[in-house]
């Protein structure tokens, strides 16, 4: 694979998983305390390596942040917030084969403990019900379960029979539902695309009672492919109804007749709605003369509007550079019309794509020609701020709002 295909996958993915350091201290982090959660990433010229930091901020108030007091995390990784806890996988980089589990204590995040993974597990995802944690493991075919109180293994949960054209189906982030996980499944082959010829979306279910696989279910008539995206969370989500709505990633918009979209399993279902498929390729976007191929981030922000960053092809210096190239554009995704319209911010590079809410806010982090950091939008008013309201030294690669 060549270093463009490489680098647009970096910017799009990254874990590993194995024996448990149960009896680690509890260690409290020397930083300040805070109601939101960020990271930031500061990639060397080749695109493939550097450094990353979380912290805490309190509030959007106006501020320019150092990474003085943050905490290093592994480049390819990204933090996986379940209520108060914090978990951090090591992202398909493989710097280190160590999870480790924080827990916001009066404002200020508290190292609990870790979990060091079997090698090569490729872990991207955790997910939590009461003391469980599900931990997501792109490389091995597995689906962990740990005790998150004591970090130790539960059970191991085999679904590489699903795998389609390997032995590996490659599980991304997930959802639960009804004492249901949701799975969707990137279904690699021979590297980081799925087959040319399957522009599927397969999604396993898995029964928590029992830990058992229900069902796989394929979705086969939109294009729409690479269901999730596997360092954002969000990009599986469940909205007011209860309907399950899946990002499509539809192979990066590098494999012809592969699509981006969403694809929706009503609530109470398990299997696709025949009735709703979104494809993105194809849909005009208001305010953009070009269209996008895929959308790095997304954030619910409730009563069908969806907030995401999306990538527009068109925009590629060639070769591209994904360091200074600005393709990325903020846009607002209406999921019962079925529209895309452009939000009035300046373009970004393909590692400042963070999109968060914050109270009624929508946050979006980006690395623009003017600064790096966080821009507000106020979907009420209609306002984009003009410039950062919080600058980084870095690019804002997440954000999280503890409690919103």
């Amino acid at each position: 694979m060549n270093t463009t295909i490489k680098i647009l996958m970096f910017s799009c993915c990254m874990a590993l998983l194995g024996s448990c350091n149960s009896d680690d201290p509890i260690v409290s982090i020397p930083q300040k305390e805070g109601n939101i959660l960020i990271s930031t990433m500061l990639p060397n010229p080749d695109g493939m390596s550097g450094a990353a930091y979380m912290q805490l901020i309190e509030n959007l108030d106006e501020a320019q942040l150092t990474n003085s007091a943050a905490i290093p995390i592994p480049f390819s990784s990204v933090p996986n917030i379940c209520g108060e806890d914090v978990f951090i996988v090591p992202g398909w980089g493989a710097e280190t084969d160590v999870m480790s589990k924080y827990t916001r204590v009066d404002g200020a995040l508290v190292k609990q403990g870790s979990y060091t993974l079997p090698e090569n597990s490729g872990a991207t995802h955790v997910i939590t019900k009461g003391d469980l944690a599900y931990v997501s493991c792109a490389m091995s075919g597995q689906i962990l379960v740990l005790d998150h109180q004591r970090m130790e293994l539960v059970a191991a949960i085999d679904i590489r029979a699903y795998g389609v054209g390997d032995k590996n189906p490659d599980p991304s982030v997930m959802l639960i539902r009804d004492d249901y996980l949701f799975v969707p499944l990137t279904q690699m082959v021979g590297g980081y695309f799925p087959a040319p010829e399957r522009p599927y979306a397969d999604v396993l279910i898995i029964d928590l009672n029992t830990n058992e696989v229900v069902k796989m279910i394929t979705e086969k008539t939109s294009g729409i492919s690479c269901p999730s995206r596997p360092i954002d969370p969000n990009s599986i989500f469940m909205d007011e109804n209860k309907d399950i709505y899946i990002l499509g990633l539809g192979a990066w918009g590098a494999v012809a007749g592969h699509k981006a979209g969403i694809l929706r399993i009503k609530a109470g279902e398990t299997e696709f709605d025949e009735d709703y498929q979104f494809v993105f390729n194809t849909t005009s976007i208001e305010g953009e003369s070009n269209h996008l191929d895929y959308i790095h981030a997304v954030c619910y922000h409730g009563k069908g509007k969806l907030y995401g960053t999306a990538n527009i092809p068109a925009y590629y210096s060639n070769p591209p550079n994904f360091i200074e190239d600005r393709t990325v554009v903020p846009v607002e995704i209406d999921l019962e019309a079925q529209t895309i319209k452009k939000l009035d911010f300046p373009y970004s590079n393909s590692y400042g794509v963070s999109v968060g809410m914050y109270k009624k806010h929508l946050v979006f982090g980006l690395a623009t020609t003017g600064n790096n950091g966080f821009y507000t939008y106020d979907n009420v008013r209609e306002e984009c701020s003009k410039q950062a309201i919080i600058t980084t030294e870095g690019y804002p690669y997440t954000f999280n709002a503890f409690g919103n």
